[in-house]
């Protein structure tokens, strides 16, 4: 048969990945002659042969693909027959804009970690093997083309080993840049919080400190964790008292899997987001007999797991199960010891990554630093997720996620090539940034809670590396509508100082936009925006609303029923505050003292609410959440955001437990305890009177918490789709905001709904919470912008 020649253009993660080896060796399995390079736009490659082999390439690259690259679309065209007579990987090519992007980083693959624990190998207990399928990307590279001297591994030059190994394209350190070894890679180093060399090898060392009840600052791929051992009550809790974390709990490492099993129940999503290149800390159900672990997550029905990512937490864990021989012992072997590692950010700081900022940031917390010489240039906290029936649920998304991209549907009026590329600035708590370039929106990592002037320059640094990072500075910038908040002012000041255009979104209405987003839906859109407490159009403090968004305005079709807030932001720390709001609200003010007795100003919250410049109202369901919590007893100040809430869960799930109510389906709920009135309110209020009549009674405050939550599940569900079931855009409501990350909410009201014929669409890629809002920005400002404006009205 006469040999034909095709050119594909491959889209997608496809760079740095190992990519070009596998079209290599698939091209020699396929008789194919040609040649493969990386270009601005991704890969490229000619091939000559077979038709019917040509015809194949496709769907064995599909199939083929390396385990971290992402193929976006495979684009064939006819090309002239150049008669190559081999298959050959060229140079790169830099012509064009670039539209490619680098991979996250990743965790250790097995091939690496069999290296790191077999014997002879010259790589034998090197923390820092990784290959092409495996190690940093995201957190080593400065910026684009990403190649070694554009990361911090450019101070390293490759001894001839590794350099052999890199420039192999049957190898699979074939361009894997962060490629070392002992002889020319970074090394570890064991010192002392005051500075002195600890003398031995740095990983036995540490472990002995660790077992000593020590706290020691280790140094992994975007930062630094504050590691103890999980089980040594005593370290946990001068852990906690050092770093000032008094209530939210701390994640845990373990070994592997089959150690995570001894005190977690782990089901196959769970599984497979653990074992995922990205592993994420996954929010696990403890077992019933787990062990205590004290001041770990006390009070809580569940714990966030991660198993080791990096050479350096294999070896930890190797040391600590007496350093076992072989490999077996990653997947089969139970090791008792879970570690604490939590994020060294003292006092709401951003993540230490620098070894002198280590030296001086954590003095007052750690005992010691495991440190090493390979510089981290970009901070990337762990990444948290929860997996609810409907799929994946980011809680914080970051390491292993980020800077991976967020396909956006069509914008009316713009193709990708003439679309601006927005950068959006996102709220104030849970910032994270996103810039969008073409049809892609780059959603940054977990910065923080915008509270002090150090995360308000990790923000600032987090924005130049994206546009750095993607090769392409902002045509726009969007932010949130709230005039106070740092981001606010930060892309007020740069829209200023370049001219460009600035669209400011209210809060709400870039949560919905935020799913919409990722879900590729266009037009009208509806929504529930359920969250803490966010400024509406209007001046209040919104949270809990059901809105229609079009592309230049978006409508209130409704709102949850007004509770004061008696001593504004004051009352979302203490929540006895809204707690006696709520018991005033539901005509059983006189019985105040009776819930509070500890509290004696409670009683006078009555008065305070009725004085609105001092006790503004809100729709916010996250302010319930807190309000209930202190009804029922379990918190009436709060430390540490959104732990009221994560308590009421817990004492909800404690109840259903003993219940042996196992499924929501099955969950009792209160029926005909809420209203819907003509103007869209939805109103709990005799939901609320029987939670505390309960209360009063002496009733189970746990069942009471299970109830509460079934009911307010059955309440929104009735209440959208009684407001939205015959409007056009109906067959699909958003649910979006940071309360949706509630189990009860995020497996119930999809059921609910979809009972009644109504898809309720859920965000699988960005958090629901505050950590999604930039993406709900950028979209929002990009169909703002098609239409020649620098404006999103809101219609009452």
């Amino acid at each position: 048969m006469t040999a034909t020649a095709k050119n594909f253009r491959v889209n997608g993660l496809v760079q740095g990945v190992g990519f070009r080896p596998t079209v290599y060796r698939i091209a020699a399995a396929l008789n194919l002659t040609g040649y493969v390079w990386n270009d601005a736009a991704g890969v490229g490659v000619h091939l000559e042969g077979d038709p019917e082999a040509l015809a194949a390439f496709p769907e064995t690259l599909i199939r083929e693909k390396p385990p971290l690259a992402r193929i976006d679309v495979i684009t064939p065209e006819d090309a002239p027959f150049e008669g190559c007579e081999a298959f050959t990987i060229t140079e790169s090519r830099s012509e064009g804009p670039v539209v490619t992007a680098i991979t996250a980083d990743a965790a250790t693959c097995r091939a690496c970690l069999e290296d790191v624990f077999t014997a002879g190998n010259r790589r034998h207990r090197y923390a820092f093997t990784n290959c092409t399928h495996c190690g940093p990307r995201f957190t080593i590279t400065k910026s684009l083309p990403y190649d070694r001297p554009q990361t911090s591994m450019r101070v390293f030059p490759m001894c001839p080993a590794c350099l052999k190994e890199y420039e192999d394209p049957l190898d699979r350190r074939f361009h894997a840049q962060p490629n070392a070894c002992p002889v020319c890679g970074p090394q570890l180093t064991l010192l002392s919080i005051t500075g002195e060399a600890i003398p031995g090898d740095p990983v036995r060392e540490t472990v002995r400190l660790l077992k000593e009840g020590r706290t020691v600052a280790v140094k992994g791929l975007g930062g630094f964790h504050l590691a103890v051992i999980a089980n040594d009550a005593a370290a946990v809790a001068r852990l906690r008292d050092r770093k000032g974390r008094s209530e939210k709990p701390l994640a845990v490492m373990c070994a592997n899997l089959a150690s995570a099993a001894t005190f977690a129940q782990v089901n196959d999503a769970e599984r497979e987001l653990m074992l995922s290149p990205a592993h994420p800390i996954v929010l696990l159900k403890k077992r019933p007999d787990a062990p205590a672990w004290p001041g770990v997550a006390d009070g809580l029905t569940e714990i966030g797991v991660m198993l080791p990512y990096t050479p350096l937490h294999a070896l930890l864990f190797h040391a600590l199960a007496g350093e076992p021989e072989g490999t077996a012992w990653l997947e089969d072997a139970v090791i008792p010891e879970a570690l604490v590692m939590t994020s060294a950010n003292p006092g709401g700081e951003p993540l230490v990554i620098d070894n002198d900022e280590a030296m001086r940031r954590l003095a007052h917390i750690a005992d010691a630093v495991l440190l090493h010489n390979r510089e981290i240039l970009l901070r990337n906290d762990d990444s948290v997720v929860r997996v609810a029936e409907e799929g994946p649920l980011w809680v914080r998304r970051a390491r292993g996620a980020v800077p991976e991209s967020i396909v956006m549907p069509d914008v009316p009026g713009m193709d990708e090539a003439s679309r601006p590329s927005v950068l959006a600035y996102g709220p104030w708590m849970k910032e994270t940034l996103c810039q969008t370039r073409g049809g892609e929106a780059f959603l940054s990592q977990h910065i923080g809670d915008l509270e002090n002037r150090t995360v308000v320059h990790a923000m600032k640094e987090g924005a130049e590396h994206l546009a750095r990072i993607l090769a392409k500075a902002p045509d726009a910038f969007a932010c949130d509508a709230h005039p106070d908040f740092a981001s606010t002012h930060e892309a007020e000041r740069r829209a200023v100082e370049s001219g460009l255009p600035l669209v400011k979104v209210p809060h709400h209405a870039a949560h919905v936009a935020a799913v919409a987003a990722e879900a590729g839906m266009t037009g009208r859109v509806l929504g529930l925006a359920l969250d803490g407490v966010g400024l509406g159009p209007d001046g209040t403090p919104w949270g809990g609303e059901l809105l229609a968004l079009e592309p230049d305005h978006f409508t209130r079709l409704g709102h949850l029923a007004p509770l004061a807030l008696p001593g504004g932001d004051r009352a979302a720390r203490e929540c006895w505050r809204v707690g006696a709001a709520l018991m005033d609200a539901v005509g059983l003010a006189d019985r105040i003292g009776e819930v509070f007795p500890e509290t004696p100003e409670a009683r006078q919250i009555p008065k305070l609410a009725k004085i609105e410049r001092l006790s503004p109202r809100t729709t916010s369901l996250g302010r319930r959440f807190d309000a209930v919590t202190a009804v029922l007893g379990f918190v009436t100040v709060q430390q540490d955001e959104a732990w009221a809430a994560m308590r009421l869960e817990a004492e909800a799930q404690k109840a259903a437990d003993a219940m042996g109510l196992a499924d929501f389906g099955a969950f009792p709920y209160w029926p005909d305890a809420w209203q819907i009135h003509a103007d869209g309110v939805l109103d709990m209020t005799t939901l609320d009177r029987r939670l505390v009549e309960g209360r009063l009674a002496g009733e189970d405050p746990a069942k009471l918490a299970l109830l509460w939550q079934t009911t307010l599940t059955h309440a929104l569900a009735d209440w959208a789709v009684k407001l939205c079931g015959n409007d056009p855009a109906g067959a699909h409501i958003v649910l979006s905001g940071g309360c949706v990350v509630n189990r009860t909410l995020a497996d119930g009201l999809p059921r609910l709904m979809r009972l009644r014929g109504i898809d309720a669409v859920l965000p699988h890629r960005a958090p629901p919470g505050d950590g999604g809002v930039a993406l709900g920005q950028a979209w929002i400002a990009l169909r703002a912008l098609a239409l020649g404006r620098t404006d999103y009205d809101f219609k009452a």
